[in-house]
């Protein structure tokens, strides 16, 4: 999922780590779409996340270079593997207007638009809990 900061040119894209069982967000990032953010997401993890865990994602190269070959499964979109992300995706942008497509909200600074999805994140996760 990707919104503006601050101009159209500047694209940030949100990277999420879901607990499939829970659907609790368990490790974000913002940045580019390559290996760098990815490798960032990857250290984002929790370490019993980084071990005995399979990984499921779409097709996208940067996953493929950095989760392990072993763990990770790429699936093609709309096989049903990631709709989980893709359902939360949607979550997130009902409750944060910064994440809405074609919206005509953006946050000015990186620094705003990071605390805004940090809030928006620890809501969905506290719902996942208490439910």
């Amino acid at each position: 999922m990707w919104a503006f900061v601050g101009r159209k040119r500047r694209k940030k894209w949100l990277w999420l780590a879901v607990e499939r069982h829970s659907r609790r967000i368990v490790a974000w990032v913002l940045g580019g779409r390559g290996v760098a953010t990815a490798r960032r997401l990857w250290r984002a993890l929790p370490a019993p996340y980084r071990r005995g865990t399979w990984y499921h994602t779409d097709a996208w190269e940067a996953y493929r270079r950095v989760l392990p070959k072993a763990t990770h499964r790429a699936h093609a979109k709309g096989s049903g593997q990631t709709s989980i992300v893709e359902s939360i995706n949607c979550s997130l942008r009902q409750r944060c207007a910064v994440l809405v497509r074609k919206s005509y909200s953006f946050s000015r600074s990186l620094a705003m638009h990071h605390v805004r999805i940090q809030l928006v994140i620890e809501e969905h996760n506290r719902r996942c809990t208490t439910s």
